[in-house]
């Protein structure tokens, strides 16, 4: 049954989806540039794997093979010509007798049109398969450059404080050595510099593995280069949620891909009632064994007798239950829906307020104490521990709020999803604008 090639296909994409890729010498086509000097962007990395994603692709051709689906379900079948010749027949006074026959099979008026329609709500199925998975997509690149930003600041963070403690074991060992510092100053420093240096180890592992994971996406080799990332610049509120609700209800691919279903599977039950009447086969044709010249010609006219009933009805039953089941999995996939974005709503809301928080309160904090505790140690009338807890803390609170930005960009986009399209076209349609 379609349906059920259409499904195989999206499963197909899907795996070809988190599955890594295998190359040649060198990808089909790769849309990265990393000699631009154009910084990575959610959008731009957005664009480039559904440029080059292999699962997009195989689903688009599963959807254009349901689209050329739609011409031949609603045509006739081929004609028929039957030709017989009576061997026998042939003498030298007598030409060898022939008969001829053209046929054509005419089903019950509108088996046909059902029979297309249905095939052209399939059609639109597997393309809002198609954009349903665009939209997956999207949401793993979006969230892919967040973890790609994320490590591009974490990194940023350890060379700074990398720096700092440098430059505090120098001051250490140099007032250690003038007798007005304790050895264990200085060694503890150094363990604090190793704990740094142990969590670079950490911070490169995971800069590999999401560079792995974002060329994955793009079709590309795990270790290929790729674009610095761009800042995280706007963490604004998402729109109203009756808003979004209303966008994802008008317009979202999953439920309009069940409702294409549902109307699919309508037309089927048409059909599934027309097998009940019979099929007509009109023919015409030509036979020579007549010596009545007049006879010869033959127009003639068949149908199937539609005995068999309890076939009939089971097979309208099973059309019907088919029908309410695509039915309830569409009231149910909106009520799933609407509860998945009012779910990644709440937590946009959650991360903005988070960097909020941080930027204005947290972040500021701990870089006066820092150097509080810097400028009370060099002039001696602080201790050196608290030059260490105060950069931890201001350690611990720039990771943080880079963690922070980067899970507000990943769960927009988790929202973007469940919405159905980008939330800037979101707060146009909020604010009257043309997206």
């Amino acid at each position: 049954m379609p349906s059920n090639y259409l499904r195989c296909a999206v499963f197909s994409a899907v795996l070809t989806l988190i599955s890594v890729p295998v190359w040649g010498d060198s990808p089909p086509h790769d849309p990265v540039h990393t000699e631009s000097g154009q910084p990575l962007t959610a959008e731009s990395l957005a664009s480039w794997v559904l440029e080059a994603n292999p699962g997009l692709a195989a689903i688009e051709a599963a959807a254009a093979a349901a689209a050329y689906r739609v011409d031949p379900a609603g045509s006739l079948d081929d004609p028929t010509f039957s030709y017989a010749v009576a061997p026998l027949t042939a003498s030298a006074d007598r030409s060898l007798n022939q008969k001829f026959e053209f046929s054509q099979k005419i089903p019950w008026p509108g088996t046909l049109a059902a029979r297309e329609e249905a095939a052209r709500y399939e059609a639109i199925s597997a393309d809002r398969d198609v954009d349903a998975l665009r939209l997956r997509v999207i949401a793993q690149a979006k969230s892919a450059y967040a973890e790609w930003r994320f490590i591009d600041e974490a990194l940023a963070i350890h060379h700074a404080t990398h720096a700092l403690l440098e430059e505090l074991i120098s001051t250490t060992q140099t007032r250690y050595a003038a007798g007005r510092a304790l050895k264990q100053d200085a060694l503890q420093a150094e363990v604090e510099l190793a704990d740094l240096d142990n969590h670079l180890l950490q911070l490169q592992r995971q800069q590999a593995t999401v560079q792995a994971r974002i060329n994955a996406l793009l079709n590309r080799a795990p270790d290929a280069p790729l674009p610095p990332p761009a800042p995280i610049a706007d963490t604004a509120a998402p729109p109203a949620l009756e808003t979004l609700q209303t966008l994802a209800l008008a317009q979202h691919p999953e439920l309009a891909r069940l409702d294409a279903q549902v109307a699919a599977n309508q037309r089927r039950e048409t059909l599934a009632e027309k097998a009940f009447y019979p099929n007509f086969q009109v023919g015409v044709g030509y036979n020579s064994l007549w010596d009545d010249t007049d006879k010869r010609p033959v127009i003639g006219v068949s149908i199937n007798v539609p005995f068999g009933r309890s076939k009939r009805r089971s097979e309208l039953s099973r059309a019907q239950a088919d029908t309410r089941r695509a039915q309830w999995s569409l009231v149910e996939r909106r009520a799933e829906l609407l509860s998945d974005l009012a779910q990644a709503r709440a937590e946009v809301l959650e991360a903005q307020a988070s960097v909020e928080l941080y930027e204005d309160r947290l972040a500021p904090l701990p870089a006066e104490y820092l150097e509080a505790a810097v400028t009370d140690y060099q002039s001696g009338s602080g201790a050196f521990l608290n030059v260490i807890t105060a950069e931890q803390r201001k350690l611990n609170t720039d990771l943080s709020l880079a963690r922070a930005r980067a899970d507000y960009v990943r769960r927009l986009a988790q929202l973007e999803r469940w919405a159905g399209e980008p939330i800037n076209a979101s707060r146009s349609l909020l604010s009257g604008e043309q997206p």
